[in-house]
């Protein structure tokens, strides 16, 4: 098992204020220019604990970066919308240094083809281990980049980890609701259309196109964080900030704020936590304006798993569990957790350190220099952390009802719709309004609030989905590509 980073960031730097704002400290992206002549980007960019893995007693696997660009008039009204980069599909328009551009399904260097070519996902250009690879100068031509005119320019890039194609066990034997075949779990070996039981008993069939996790895809290394949630909060006009903002500021630990001065008025001073309070459209929206999507439960089950025999348990493949309790002070980014053995934040209990209080801690905190296990660190088969606990997963449904069944895992554009939801074909309840009571999402993988059970990886104890459009205080969530 690789060691991981400690926690993700999504970065913005400003090309129309004095200074650059920075969000977190591990992932960075620095130095930001533009020629709009050539229509190009240019930045450094780097992350600590990185990892590329090309088969040598493991499947390949590796971590990345998500990076993709949005611009906006400097002199722009807050009413006036952002522009999503499209980045040229020609890989000779680019510059990567020491990084690789795959595309999302992993299978061959390259940029997604348009019109999907709304980032670009980077790992390392070499297989091996990288605690500290350094920063490496990347420059992306954009195919939409105007020629002239002064623009506030914003580089993101979010860490992503690599689930390779391949078979995985769904389900469970002892697990609250699991998804089974014969009351058993059993090994799903395609993302052709699929049979099985929900709710114990009851059959279903899910269609081909539905996202079974059999075929490869990226999942976010990290729940959605504080710092990140502001950032796209702060790139909406004022009617889709409305939307989407969460207003529920020193609750929970939710230290999301909307006190700061334009352009960055959404702000927390604990970037790298744990986005608490997210309802499902806010989750949406939030995917869509990263070109991302929502993942499905089956997609859960195997970025927990993932090609290993079946284990029953926690996203780290054991039955062990040890609650956190104590954690360091200051809650500056560096706090580390101060309980012996501690893999997973759970059971509602007040932290003792930093903050106090309930509610979600910063992601990746059990990964630390001297933690290198999937048991100390919480970390999933393939390194992705805090799967079980923290904050509940929001996936789609496993249901048989065809607004779940006919999502077809189509990625964002970049772009929200004129009221500031999620506007992509067959995404399930995107515009539904905040305190609709209807059986929503699946909610996975437990949360601060949660007993040690519902934190197993085939438990689903919302049975059909959470019931309500809500936002609770211990709902967050991540997205896949």
């Amino acid at each position: 098992m690789n060691r991981i980073v400690t926690f993700s960031t999504l970065l913005t730097l400003l090309f129309c204020t004095i200074g650059q704002h920075v969000f977190a400290n591990y992932m960075r992206i620095q130095n930001v220019s533009q020629n709009q002549t050539n229509g190009t980007v240019t930045f450094d960019i780097a992350w600590n604990n990185s990892w590329r893995i090309d088969g040598i007693g493991a499947p390949n696997h590796w971590d990345a970066a998500w990076v993709f660009v949005k611009w906006r008039e400097c002199d722009a009204m807050l009413t006036t919308g952002w522009t999503h980069g499209l980045i040229s599909t020609t890989l000779t328009d680019h510059t990567f240094g020491t990084l690789q551009p795959t595309l999302s399904d992993g299978s061959a260097i390259g940029i997604d083809p348009g019109p999907n070519n709304t980032g670009v996902m980077l790992r390392q250009n070499t297989p091996g281990i990288y605690p500290n690879r350094g920063v490496t100068s990347v420059t992306l031509a954009l195919t939409n980049f105007p020629t002239t005119g002064d623009y506030d320019v914003r580089v993101f890039g979010i860490e992503m980890v690599y689930v390779p194609t391949g078979p995985y066990v769904l389900g469970g034997y002892t697990e609250n609701d699991r998804l089974n075949r014969g009351n058993a779990p059993f090994v799903v070996m395609s993302d052709t259309s699929l049979a099985l039981n929900y709710h114990n008993t009851t059959s279903m069939t899910l269609p081909d196109s539905f996202p079974k996790g059999y075929d490869a895809f990226y999942c976010m290394k990290y729940e959605i964080t504080q710092g990140q949630y502001a950032a796209f909060l702060n790139t909406l006009n004022v009617t889709e900030q409305s939307q989407n903002y969460i207003n529920a500021y020193n609750s929970s630990r939710n230290r999301l704020n909307n006190g700061g001065t334009a352009p960055n008025i959404y702000f927390s001073d604990r970037p790298d936590r744990a986005q608490n309070y997210i309802a499902w459209t806010d989750l949406l929206a939030y995917m869509d304006w990263a070109a991302l999507r929502p993942m499905t439960e089956l997609e859960y089950e195997k970025a927990c798993r993932g090609n290993g025999p079946y284990v029953g348990g926690y996203a780290w493949g054991s039955t062990s569990i040890t609650e956190v309790i104590n954690i360091g002070t200051p809650e500056d980014g560096t706090e580390l957790v101060l309980t012996a053995n501690a893999n997973a934040h759970f059971i509602n209990n007040n932290v003792n350190g930093g903050d106090g209080g309930s509610g979600p801690i910063r992601v990746g905190m059990m990964a630390t220099s001297s933690t290198d296990s999937r048991v100390q660190t919480g970390a999933s088969y393939y390194g992705i952390m805090e799967l079980s606990g923290n904050v509940w997963e929001q996936c789609v449904r496993a249901y048989p009802d065809p607004i779940d069944e006919n999502f077809d895992g189509q990625w964002g554009d970049g772009y929200l719709d004129a009221n500031g939801f999620a506007n992509v074909p067959n995404w399930p309840r995107q515009n539904i309004a905040i305190g609709t009571n209807a059986y929503i999402r699946m909610g996975r993988g437990g949360a601060f609030t949660s007993a040690a059970g519902s934190l197993r990886v085939g438990e689903r104890p919302y049975y059909q989905g959470s019931y309500g459009n809500d936002r609770s205080y211990d709902f967050g969530g991540r997205g896949v590509r």
